[in-house]
């Protein structure tokens, strides 16, 4: 519970809102489910994903 209120705080107040909402529908309808910590190392093509992400937003740029 404490990390799904995590996630609900983290909606509220991150630029990757909509996504966090999508994942609150989704686990919504899953009447049990556990998020556990795999390490990189572990889990290459994760964190391949994740590397691209971080990538691309530090090319965004927001202008006004």
């Amino acid at each position: 519970m404490e990390t799904f209120l995590a996630i609900q705080y983290q909606a509220c107040n991150d630029l990757d809102s909509t996504l966090v909402k999508r994942i609150h529908q989704i686990l919504s309808r899953i009447g049990h489910w556990i998020i556990r910590h795999i390490p990189r190392e572990d889990n290459g093509e994760v964190d391949g994903i994740s590397k691209l992400v971080q990538e691309k937003r530090e090319g965004i740029q927001v202008s006004e």
